[in-house]
């Protein structure tokens, strides 16, 4: 009988032959099939994108209110002048919600995805029975409940310790997956996660004893690529995210994505296989 669709490309094809036709992040369903990565980064593109035109339209306004102002001669020159003064402070708190907004929406899908994605990895060794290795989380967590669990850290004297940029690192180095991730990602993952923290426990005015941790932090740990700042009276006021590392998230995000599909493809057939 003939085939009245044709050859198949498919025919004859070794079942590894799949592998031809799936990007890395394809695997990634291996661990995790319930987030819709692609829908949520083309929202966060849009919404990047849109805060960036606002802010450009409010920085024009103010640069043709200092022109304004600069041919004005009239007798209300201090009135115009205290006004462009207000536009110049309000301006300040506007980057900085367009900082917040735009590691508000990245900063939890990071760590939604490496938390469900670590915790399918351990639901598979725990069916399996299949021990992870002798990493010092293992020694540390024994049979601790939270021992898959990237938002946890095991600290020496063996407690669990509720803080996911240590917790992260260390899970990952335990499973393996630190070798897939890119190898800034642990620095872009500090650093944002520290922003996000100060960002969303102290509102945009900082005490003044994190901002001065925060500056220490960047000198320190070279973060000067990621952040920039307002100052008062010479010192740091408000954080923000430059405008370079803003536009980079996503692309990090999917750089990510990729890492934990090449990831998922390493894993042994005996763990991810069906009982």
């Amino acid at each position: 009988m003939v085939n009245p669709f044709g050859k198949s490309e498919f025919e004859g094809l070794n079942p590894g032959h799949f592998d031809n036709y799936l990007d890395d992040r394809d695997y990634l369903y291996t661990l995790v099939h319930t987030i819709d990565w692609q829908s949520q980064l083309l929202a966060v593109r849009l919404m990047l994108s849109r805060n960036r035109q606002a802010g450009e339209a409010f920085s024009k306004a103010i640069d043709e209110d200092a022109a304004e102002i600069e041919a004005y001669k009239g007798p209300h020159h201090d009135h115009w002048s205290d006004q462009h003064v207000d536009m110049l402070h309000e301006s300040v708190y506007r980057d900085a919600a367009e900082s917040m907004a735009a590691i508000g929406m990245i900063a939890p899908l990071v760590e939604s995805t490496l938390g469900q994605s670590l915790a399918a990895l351990g639901d598979m060794h725990d069916r399996k029975n299949i021990s992870p290795g002798d990493h010092k989380r293992w020694k540390r967590a024994g049979d601790h409940t939270a021992r898959w669990n990237c938002q946890v850290y095991f600290d020496s004297k063996k407690e669990a310790k509720s803080n996911i940029i240590l917790g992260l690192p260390q899970l990952a180095e335990a499973s393996g997956l630190d070798q897939f991730l890119p190898a800034d990602f642990m620095t872009w993952f500090e650093a944002m996660f520290t922003y996000r923290n100060f960002m969303f426990h102290g509102g945009f005015e900082w005490a003044l004893e994190r901002r001065e941790f925060f500056e220490k932090e960047i000198e320190k740990k070279g973060w000067d690529q990621f952040f920039t700042c307002s100052k008062s009276n010479d010192r740091p006021w408000i954080y923000y995210i430059t405008n370079e590392a803003i536009d980079a998230l996503p692309t990090i995000v999917e750089d990510m994505l990729d890492s934990l599909g090449r990831f998922a493809k390493s894993l042994p057939s005996e763990l991810i296989s069906d009982p």
